[in-house]
């Protein structure tokens, strides 16, 4: 995998990285009307309040959600006339195994779900530590993790298969996990530097988070 140690990565090969991409994944976005991400969501609540609605009513966000999936789809078909990929035969692409067929999957939603007792214990035995960033870090990263090492299976499936597509976000995609590794190590090596009840936890995630980051490196 090829990972950058540090910074945002601005090119790979002949393609220049949207910053927004950056914002499709942390936790705290930039939240820039400049941003194309950022900037169609604020778009959309200042709508549905001037219209009187309640903006994070479902109704409110499966609007948006249509809406952005259309944006999306923009974005997508010119980042691929920018690369030369031709999406037109895009059901030629054979489909990847699902989740659970991958079994470094199955190990990583093993974690996850340990990281998800830990934090409602904590929830439930009213540890003061649940409210700190590193708490928010724990419970928004383990799920980013989960969802980039599918997607990076995927990457590596499609390649390994003679699909002429996918080296691109392989590569970004090797950078987000990277990135969600050293957010996790951190988050956890500093809760479990507290004294709480799920202290023992917090270290058996931290070690178990280790091993997993030299498997799902090499995929």
């Amino acid at each position: 995998m090829k990972r950058k140690k540090s910074g945002e990565p601005k090119q790979m090969g002949n393609f220049k990285i949207p910053k927004w991409w950056e914002c499709g994944w942390r936790r705290i976005a930039c939240g820039k009307k400049s941003c194309i991400l950022c900037g169609q969501i604020l778009r959309d609540r200042q709508k549905h309040i001037e219209r009187g609605d309640d903006p994070d009513d479902l109704k409110s966000v499966f609007e948006d959600a249509g809406n952005s999936l259309k944006e999306a789809l923009g974005m997508i078909k010119k980042d691929a006339e920018r690369l030369g990929i031709d999406i037109t035969n895009i059901d030629d692409i054979q489909e990847p195994p699902e989740q659970g067929k991958f079994s470094l999957y199955r190990k990583i939603s093993k974690w996850r779900n340990f990281v998800e007792e830990i934090l409602s214990d904590a929830y439930d035995t009213g540890s003061l530590w649940i409210e700190t960033e590193a708490a928010a870090d724990l419970s928004w990263y383990k799920n980013i993790l989960a969802a980039k090492t599918y997607r990076q299976l995927c990457n590596r499936w499609h390649l390994e298969n003679g699909d002429e597509y996918g080296e691109v976000d392989y590569e970004y995609t090797g950078y987000v996990l990277g990135e969600c590794f050293e957010i996790l190590k951190k988050s956890l090596h500093m809760l479990a530097l507290l004294a709480s009840a799920q202290k023992a936890q917090l270290i058996l995630a931290f070690r178990e988070l280790s091993r997993l980051e030299k498997e799902v490196s090499n995929i």
